[in-house]
């Protein structure tokens, strides 16, 4: 009998503290599959969704869902103020990396074409802006930093002040769009959109993307990525 509770406890226990994720809350329509088609593509889909499916802005007001989202990621700094269109597609990629140990690929580009690395900022590199240009930034150094999960939240703060969707081409290829894969980024007209998921029809080749987003309605405020 004491068995049979542990056990009936144990399985409660996971239908409560579990939450869902892509791959647990969207069915798979009839004719289609998911294939997939990298180590990233699994990691995304088995991210933890919000379970109130609300998104926040910086503010804290809450956005309207006006049938805009179906899902919102759950992440500690998505109402961070710099937290828009391209630092939630650099978030995604980031995360992936830092979580699976490949930190020496934590590379990215400021929108004047200089260049930040996770290594460098945990060598004690920092960043002084121009007092007589906008675009020119200066690095200096103080003491090293210990790696840890605030120390690199440090960091992709710093990213995302001076990065953005201009610097998105200067980390990124072009790809045809029925090459796409999660990962990839629609970056048009100022505004980027993640490419989160992808299922297809063997019979007739179609594919469908799901896509995420935080969506920019002012410079200073930021907002929580939904999935479209």
């Amino acid at each position: 009998m004491k068995k049979f509770f542990f056990l009936l406890f144990f399985a409660l226990s996971i239908n409560v503290f579990s939450q869902e994720t892509i791959e647990s809350k969207f069915a798979i329509p009839d004719g289609f599959e998911r294939e997939i088609v990298s180590d990233y593509h699994k990691w995304v889909i088995s991210q933890p969704l919000k379970e109130d499916n609300k998104v926040f802005y910086t503010n804290g007001d809450e956005k309207i869902n006006d049938d805009i989202w179906a899902a919102v990621f759950d992440y500690d700094l998505g109402t961070h103020k710099y937290h828009q269109c391209a630092d939630a597609a650099i978030y995604l990629n980031a995360m992936y990396k830092y979580e699976k140990g490949y930190k020496d690929q934590l590379i990215y580009s400021f929108a004047n074409r200089d260049k930040t690395s996770y290594k460098e900022w945990l060598n004690g590199i920092y960043y002084i802006l121009d007092s007589d240009n906008g675009s020119v930034l200066h690095s200096k150094w103080r003491s090293p930093r210990e790696d840890s999960l605030e120390t690199f939240y440090g960091w992709l703060k710093v990213v995302w002040t001076w990065a953005g969707t201009p610097s998105l081409p200067y980390d990124t290829e072009e790809v045809d769009i029925m090459d796409m894969k999660p990962g990839d980024i629609f970056n048009q007209g100022g505004h980027a959109i993640s490419v989160v998921d992808i299922i297809i029809n063997k019979e007739t080749g179609n594919k469908k993307y799901m896509l995420s987003q935080s969506y920019m309605i002012d410079v200073s405020m930021g907002d929580e990525q939904h999935i479209l």
